[in-house]
């Protein structure tokens, strides 16, 4: 095996964060609470948070681009943020009831997202597209659920299928009727999509993230949108866009407002509380209503979704999402983190380009993605088109040793960022931008000096 310098290094990085992780690998699988966090030798542990920027145990800066998995977008402690909270908090933080907070809280969703007719608010991104299905289900009187191979809407069964190459092996504990009723359709092939409306009538319900699988990923051709959103319409069914991440980054209105085409419903999640746990459920009032309680015996036992949830609309997490998207339907967020990411990409693949390696960092809005040692040919990689490779080759395995020295490489040059690339926040400034660069320029040097790349 190739001797890997920056490993070496890495082991020395932080022994504050050694100690911790080795007391937390007596608690929980691999020492970690969410797979991407995973990291061998161990992983940094943060103590705090402020703008781009974190700490480690030790006082070592990084700049950020986890952003809270995507739930960041103005970046850590915003003021007016932190002061909505401690207000709120002093006032109570479970209230076992209906308050104003949430009234307002809907109201600003509204105000913003195109489908939101109707609002329910839930704990989580998951529980948010949980609800969608089993709506669309209730809605339509059809069982299955037709989704596109690397999406990902959360980790229940019915959606969990599919999402990791290779993308037809069946996921583990989920049981076979689940799985025949989850259809997985290759991304932004409409003849696919066709043939599979045409020939399966019980199919209720299609789910996509509208800017791609795992936040583009494997974008989603803009071009795909309408003509799915015309084929719903034609054999009636329900169109639930996850906007998870999308919602509020990719414009304040999300990637609906941005594409201009309305789903039937929309899961939210992330950045609409702010940073603190919050999701909810927005779409069609006709849908929405088969929540409603009424007095129909009827209606109770064949129609009503009993829904419930102990943190739904928490007035802490109502709190920050108020003070957030009050600052988002400005508009200059998103722009700003837009911005950033393009910057990002621009100088990450001039590295690439000068070293002369088959790498590419590509993306659309806030986000940049590694396509790392590709068989694309000789080929700049500022200008290969990510919608004209294969979506196996966007999404697939990579060689675990590359992805870690990558990671720890960039650690040890003051830049924390997820293992398949990251999102920029609105608080990223050039500097940050300048300084990621000089980060990725310098790991990739150590790692071609190490014989890795």
């Amino acid at each position: 095996m190739r001797r890997s310098t920056v490993i070496e290094q890495y082991h020395g990085l932080s022994p504050a964060s050694r100690a911790w992780y080795d007391r937390a690998l007596k608690l929980f699988p691999n020492g970690v609470t969410h797979d991407s966090r995973f990291l061998q030798p161990y992983p940094i542990y943060i103590e705090r948070a402020e703008g781009a920027k974190k700490w480690d145990l030790e006082g070592r800066e990084y700049v950020d681009y986890w952003s809270g998995h995507g739930a960041l977008l103005l970046g850590h402690n915003p003021g007016e943020v932190v002061e909505a909270v401690r207000s709120q908090i002093a006032r109570g933080t479970h209230l076992g009831g209906c308050h104003p907070l949430e009234v307002q809280w809907a109201e600003l969703v509204a105000a913003l997202v195109p489908s939101a007719e109707r609002i329910r608010f839930t704990a989580s991104g998951t529980e948010a597209t949980l609800m969608a299905i089993r709506l669309a289900r209730t809605y339509t009187g059809k069982k299955k659920l037709l989704k596109f191979a690397g999406h990902f809407h959360g980790w229940h069964d019915q959606v969990i299928p599919g999402v990791q190459p290779p993308f037809e092996t069946p996921t583990p504990g989920i049981l076979p009727h689940v799985l025949d009723a989850t259809i997985i359709c290759p991304p932004n092939d409409l003849d696919a999509l066709e043939e599979t409306l045409e020939s399966d009538n019980d199919i209720g319900c299609i789910i996509i993230e509208p800017t791609g699988a795992s936040f583009g990923t494997i974008p989603t051709d803009h071009r795909f949108l309408r003509p799915l959103r015309e084929a719903a319409d034609r054999y009636g069914i329900v169109l639930i866009f996850d906007e998870v991440i999308s919602g509020f980054r990719v414009a304040p209105g999300g990637a609906q407002a941005h594409y201009g085409v309305k789903p039937d419903l929309t899961a939210l999640a992330k950045i609409l509380a702010g940073g603190y746990p919050g999701g909810a459920l927005v779409g069609r009032r006709e849908i929405l209503e088969l929540l409603e309680i009424r007095n129909d015996p009827g209606w109770m036992r064949e129609r009503k979704m009993p829904h419930l949830g102990t943190f739904n609309a928490n007035p802490v997490s109502a709190a920050a999402g108020i003070a957030t998207l009050q600052m988002v339907r400005t508009g200059r967020p998103s722009r700003t983190a837009n911005e950033m990411a393009a910057r990002l990409r621009e100088g990450m693949n001039t590295v690439i380009d000068a070293l002369g390696l088959n790498w590419c960092v590509y993306g659309s809005f806030s986000e940049f993605r590694y396509l790392i040692d590709h068989d694309l040919g000789d080929i700049r990689a500022a200008e290969i088109n990510p919608h004209e490779v294969a979506y196996a080759k966007l999404k697939r395995v990579v060689n675990p040793v590359l992805v870690q020295n990558l990671r720890c490489g960039m650690l040890l040059n003051g830049v924390d960022t997820p293992p398949h690339g990251g999102l920029t926040m609105a608080a990223h400034s050039h500097q940050d931008i300048d300084q990621t660069v000089q980060a990725f320029e310098k790991t990739l040097t150590a790692m071609r000096r190490d014989g890795l790349i």
